[in-house]
């Protein structure tokens, strides 16, 4: 399951939706017969934009209990502009995340206990904002982590030290 966090109105807050927009074209696309590189791994994966409140979706994480979800969001890093990074949960306490109506570390506190694992990547923003559109380093590190998803290479993303 991949759960996309952000608002829309605030500049790179909106990486997160920005990265579910674009996984969900993939889908229509791999849907309506036509395949793109990487859609195969996408059978089975639900993808969801939380926007600000991603708690509004604990059933849904309750009910289908995923193997892994992957919550993506922008967070201050203190890394340059786009730089992607898996947080560990241990270090949400010292990292600014803009737009919530819960703090990640509680939600990811409940959701761990739903999913066999939980990833928080996180892309550093340029700005966050309001009524600032996204930037174009933020939404080439959105295009970049998509292609990262599709090819199952999770993985390869460096943790946050």
């Amino acid at each position: 399951m991949v759960l996309g966090i952000g608002n829309l109105l605030g500049g790179d807050d909106a990486v997160g939706s920005c990265v579910v927009q674009m996984l969900n074209r993939v889908l229509s696309t791999r849907s309506s017969g036509r395949h793109s590189a990487g859609a195969s791994v996408l059978a089975g994966i639900t993808v969801i934009d939380g926007g600000t409140a991603p708690e509004s979706y604990t059933s849904v994480i309750r009910r289908q209990r995923p193997e892994s979800l992957i919550l993506i969001d922008a967070a201050d890093m203190g890394l340059p502009v786009g730089a992607v990074r898996i947080i560990p949960e241990g270090s949400l306490r010292t990292l600014t995340f803009s737009t919530h109506h819960m703090p990640l570390s509680a939600f990811i506190s409940y959701v761990k206990e739903l999913c066999g694992r939980v990833w928080l990547i996180g892309i550093q923003p340029a700005q966050t904002e309001a009524g600032t559109a996204i930037s174009k380093v933020a939404r080439t590190s959105a295009r970049k982590l998509v292609r990262t998803i599709l090819e199952g290479r999770l993985e390869r993303i460096p943790l946050l030290e």
